[in-house]
Formats: structure tokens, C-alpha cells, sequence
């Protein structure tokens, strides 16, 4: 199979980087003008779309209408209607349309889920921290992989209740209660980058600490082995042999849809 990556900035380098590994990358680059020549030939099967949002919904179309598969980063447009749009598209030309969020594929993620399978989570809590970036909307940017990671282990999201502290822009830390059960809290303005995650059920309690799965034990943390690889391999891998073997990826178009609702839902409960 052949590819090809349409936007090489700080994230799009990350994509080549991984895609290089995994399958044969014919074009690459940001320029918009040679387009037509990666719609024109047939051994592209796939384009990675990794342009600043607002060109995506474009861009992903043309693919589309030229018979590509479609891998868009993360939220996919600027809208859940450009989405839903896409995802209509994708279906009726029986593409595979997927969208960027890393998190589920997380191989810390994916033991958890393996681990809570189908049992109710009674209580679940989500935290990151990280310097900026300021120029990028909180909710969309980052709530968003939390949303994307509740999705994916079945977690009943309610309705949103937020506060706000404002730092360098209006919203820098940013604490959501889904329900009373779930919580998320994203802090931008702290110099240490962190993710953690706590879960509680009936048959045990976990938590999750950047790379480190830990079931708790009374006061104690017992280490949980998990495979060590790359989320942004995990998820080319998996659209890639959602391509081969006719699947749906786990991250799919209908999915980022669900998550963009919730992410909308989110935006008009801001306190202004």
C-alpha cells in the first residue's frame, strides 16, 4: 500500500515519522497545489491529513471524491455537521474515514479496558498537565482526549459542569464533572507535562501515571505489566488494517463524531 501525508508541521513530522515505519509513503508535504496529483493516482490508497483544522474539511472531501481512505487529525473540522458531512461521504464511497485521537490507542488505554471490560467504572478521574499551547481552544485541543478516552471505555458522560481559571487566556485550567461520577481536570499552565488516571471499581481500584498502570492494593501500588509502544503507532497500524481487513478503525469517523457532540455539549456549558 502507498499513502501519502498532506501537512508537515510539528505533528505531521510525528506522523511521517511513525508512517515511515509501517508503509510505503509516496508523497509528502504541505504544499496545496500538487493535490491533484496524489488524487490522480491509483497506487495512493490512503492520505493522512495533518493541515491546521479549518483546511480539513476540504481537503478530506477531495480525497474522498477521488476514492482515498482518509486519516484526519484530531477533532477532524471545525464542526460536528463538517463531520457528519465526511462520515456520510466515507460511507456511501465505502471509505474508511479515521480520526487522530491517540488516547484510546494508549497501550496503558487498552489494558484498562482490557482489565474493566464490560463491569461498570463507579468513579473514574482524569488529569493533565502541560505548558501550553495557548493559542489553541482548551475544550476542542484538549478536553477532547479526555472525552475521546471516556468514549472508548464505556463510560456514561453526563451532563457537563465546569469551572474555569483563567491565567493566560480566559480558560488555562479547566475542571469538568460529567455526571457524579466522572471528573476531568486540564491545567495548561504547568511547567511538568503529567497524565494521570483513576479508577474505581467494584472488584479493584487502578491508577494510571504517564507510562505506569498500578492496581491499588490497600495503600500499596502494584506495578501492572503493559506493552511498551507508541499510541501514534498504534493508530496508524489500526487504520491501516481497518483498510486491509475492511474494518472499522477503533478511532473511526462515527466515533469523532460522538466525542464532537459531547465536545459542543461542553462548549455552550462554559460560565462566561
Amino acid at each position: 500500500m502507498k499513502v501519502a501525508i498532506i501537512g508537515l508541521g510539528r505533528w505531521g513530522k510525528v506522523l511521517l515519522e511513525e508512517l515511515k515505519k509501517q508503509v510505503g509513503v509516496k508523497y509528502e508535504g504541505d504544499s496545496k497545489s500538487d493535490l491533484n496529483v496524489i488524487w490522480k493516482d491509483p497506487e495512493v490508497k490512503a492520505v493522512f491529513i495533518a493541515t491546521p483544522t479549518p483546511t480539513h474539511f476540504d481537503i478530506a472531501s477531495k480525497a474522498l471524491e477521488a476514492g482515498k481512505h482518509v486519516f484526519l487529525e484530531k477533532p477532524g473540522t471545525t464542526s460536528s455537521d463538517d463531520l457528519e458531512k465526511l462520515v456520510e461521504k466515507a460511507r456511501k464511497k465505502n471509505l474508511k474515514l479515521a480520526i487522530g485521537y491517540e488516547y484510546p490507542h494508549h497501550p496503558v488505554v487498552q489494558k484498562i479496558k482490557e482489565i474493566v471490560g464490560s463491569k461498570k467504572i463507579d468513579f473514574i478521574r482524569l488529569e493533565y498537565q502541560k505548558w501550553g499551547s495557548f493559542k489553541d481552544e482548551i475544550i476542542r485541543n484538549l478536553l477532547c482526549h479526555h472525552i475521546s478516552i471516556l468514549k472508548f471505555l464505556g463510560v456514561d458522560i453526563g451532563e457537563p459542569k465546569i469551572n474555569k481559571v483563567g491565567v493566560v487566556t480566559e480558560a488555562d485550567i479547566m475542571a469538568t464533572r460529567f455526571g457524579d461520577n466522572v471528573m476531568s481536570i486540564i491545567n495548561r499552565v504547568s511547567p511538568v507535562k503529567a497524565h494521570t488516571m483513576l479508577i474505581k471499581k467494584e472488584n479493584g481500584n487502578y491508577l494510571w501515571k504517564d507510562d505506569e498502570l498500578f492496581e491499588i492494593v490497600g495503600e500499596e501500588m502494584k506495578p501492572i505489566d503493559v506493552i511498551k509502544t507508541s499510541p501514534v503507532s498504534g493508530e496508524i497500524a489500526d487504520f491501516l488494517f481497518a483498510i486491509k481487513e475492511d474494518k472499522e478503525p477503533y478511532c473511526s469517523g462515527k466515533f469523532a463524531l460522538e466525542i464532537y457532540k459531547i465536545i459542543e455539549s461542553v462548549q455552550s456549558s462554559v460560565p462566561r
